[in-house]
């Protein structure tokens, strides 16, 4: 195996292990939490709170409203009943009354509008309370098979660092350096040569280069990016 080739599947190897660790950091935050299941959560003590409040808003005008036409029907009673003979006091009673009866229908219009926001305010907190308990469930269905999966993602991470460790060792201490060098700058740090030009940057590469690359005897780089080549 020529040294750039070796240098190839220790590139290969690093692919591998990057994606092997991008699934385990993903399963591990989905097993930390859930942005959707958190967000939903919110709207739902959101929507608990509107209705907690449509509710007392709705319970504060009823109250009213029976406060209020207790007096009406006091007033009513004894502008009535003959206990009142003064006619101005009569007069004052009858315009009182009437004032009274005009509230009593407005705040009844209002208690009709809040019973409305009220029982559309549950429905809301309602259906946002299922979705979340429908999440969870999911979310707990979901547990035990991302845990297994974690697992054994983890065992063939571990496989896989050992594997690139024993790869790396095949390869001389200069010649890693320079991939290291090389894949800090460029991804894919080794490429193939494409025809005639380099896989990575695209540009043509000279005859000398192609030849030295296919030879396989030393590790060449792109004269332009620095990639080192495979044929």
């Amino acid at each position: 195996m020529t040294r750039a080739a070796a240098l190839m599947r220790l590139q290969r190897a690093d692919e591998q292990i990057a994606e092997l660790r991008s699934e385990v950091a993903s399963l591990e935050a989905a097993l930390r939490g859930d942005p959707e299941l958190d967000r939903r959560r919110k709207l739902a003590a959101a929507s608990t709170s509107v209705q907690e409040e449509s509710s007392a808003e709705l319970t504060d005008a009823e109250k009213d409203l029976t406060a209020l036409e207790l007096r009406v029907r006091t007033l009513d009673r004894r502008l009535y009943d003959g206990s009142v003979k003064n006619p101005h006091e009569l007069l004052e009673m009858q315009r009182e009354l009437e004032a009274l009866r005009g509230q009593v229908g407005v705040l009844e219009d209002r208690l009709l509008t809040l019973i409305e926001g009220s029982e559309a305010a549950a429905q809301d907190a309602q259906a946002a309370t299922l979705a979340v308990a429908e999440l969870e469930q999911q979310r707990d269905a979901d547990t035990e098979p991302r845990q297994r999966r974690l697992a054994a993602l983890q065992g063939q991470l571990g496989e896989a660092i050992e594997q690139r460790e024993a790869l790396a060792a095949e390869a001389t201490a200069s010649d890693r350096a320079l991939y290291a060098r090389v894949a800090a700058l460029h991804h894919p740090a080794v490429v193939s040569i494409a025809g005639d030009a380099c896989g990575g940057c695209h540009l043509p590469l000279s005859n000398e280069e192609r030849r030295a690359v296919r030879a396989g005897v030393d590790v060449v780089q792109c004269s332009n990016c620095d990639r080192v080549l495979v044929p």
